[in-house]
């Protein structure tokens, strides 16, 4: 009769050395004293309080304390203070962190109204600019110069304008005269800088199998053919999706991220399957499968690929583990009762065999 049945392993077993802790008590910090054995430290914690008789080293680059303390202290003791320091344009001051200090802006009596104030590095303070804001309107002398990604001026202006001009609206033919629109070759990409004159033509070409250029009215379309072929290596940051068959002619070793991978995700019944090595003739090798069937992993060897089906030479052997003592009255899901599946008892370390 197919059962359970224990393994019988000779040999000594090892037994912990007593650990007595007939001096701890309550409250007690636990150390180790001479011999292994565990005594009290002196130290005492009720719950709220941690009382210590002697005295307190703290080692270590991070080493603190926190809360409040009486006794004394030996060693440094750091206090941090926000740093205060002197920038442009600020009287210096000191600060002690007892005492409020002011801080003053050097030349702001001088200063007068509705003039735009500039830094003066010679005099080492703020004095009047040339600009006046009257609120509505910034008038005077000196020129404006706008820098960065997102500068902009709105309105109308005159004067001369240096610059790319990407952002002006309604300028005259005349002023676009001897005007150029440089190309250059970005992150990847190739060629030299060619500068194109305003009223030259300007041609886009796309690439056979990857890029297609349609021109229609006040329109360029920029788009991938129908049937595209990629040169060289393709990244795909997100999600890909294959409506069709994927075939991957790759003769190296396949190289998957994920933890787990998922064979028959279309099937909506069980079913046999699992890993083939082909050996020598195409779609003919070693399987390592799951039987549906005998509900066991087992292994087959000359397995067709092109099979829905195999029938194991051999099964797999599993070991499982519970706190009983017999698994013949409390053991592991019945599934695993099988021919050589194995039992460890956590309760006693028995070892059992199912036979």
């Amino acid at each position: 009769m197919a059962n359970w049945k224990k393994v019988i392993v000779s040999g000594s077993q090892a037994h912990l050395a007593g650990i007595t802790s007939s001096v701890l008590t309550n409250d007690n910090l636990v150390i180790a004293g001479v011999g292994g054995a565990l005594e009290n430290s002196g130290i005492t914690y009720d719950g709220t309080t941690l009382n210590i008789p002697g005295s307190v080293v703290a080692t270590g680059a991070n080493s603190s304390l926190t809360g409040s303390f009486a006794g004394t202290f030996s060693g440094s003791v750091v206090i941090d203070l926000e740093n205060l320091t002197q920038g442009v344009g600020i009287v210096p001051f000191t600060y002690d962190g007892n005492l409020a200090q002011t801080v003053a802006i050097s030349g702001a009596a001088s200063l007068s109204n509705n003039i735009l104030t500039k830094w003066d590095s010679g005099a080492g303070k703020f004095v009047d600019s040339s600009l006046t804001d009257n609120g509505t309107t910034i008038t005077g002398t000196t020129s404006i110069q706008l820098t960065g990604a997102n500068s902009n001026l709105s309105g109308s202006f005159s004067g001369s304008f240096a610059g790319n001009g990407s952002r002006l609206n309604s300028i005259p033919n005349a002023a676009l005269d001897n005007s150029t629109i440089s190309f250059a070759p970005g992150t990847n990409g190739s060629g030299i800088t060619d500068p194109v004159s305003l009223g030259e033509t300007l041609t886009v070409n796309g690439t056979v199998n990857e890029i297609d250029i349609i021109v229609g009215a006040n329109a360029l379309t920029i788009g991938l053919p129908s049937d595209v072929t990629i040169g060289n290596n393709l990244t795909v940051l997100n999600n890909l999706t294959v409506n069709g068959t994927a075939s991957f002619q790759n003769t190296e070793n396949l190289f998957v991220k994920d933890r787990f991978v998922l064979f028959a995700s279309g099937s909506s019944t069980t079913g046999d399957g699992g890993i083939v090595v082909q050996q020598g003739t195409q779609n003919i090798g070693e399987l390592f499968g799951y039987d549906a069937s005998a509900v066991r992993w087992g292994v087959t060897s000359s397995f067709d690929a092109l099979a829905s089906a195999f029938i194991p030479d051999a099964f797999m052997a599993a070991v499982t583990t519970l706190a009983s003592t017999d698994p013949n009255s409390s053991g592991p899901a019945t599934r695993y009762n099988a021919a050589g599946n194995l039992y460890v008892s956590s309760g006693d370390e028995s070892i059992w065999i199912y036979s």
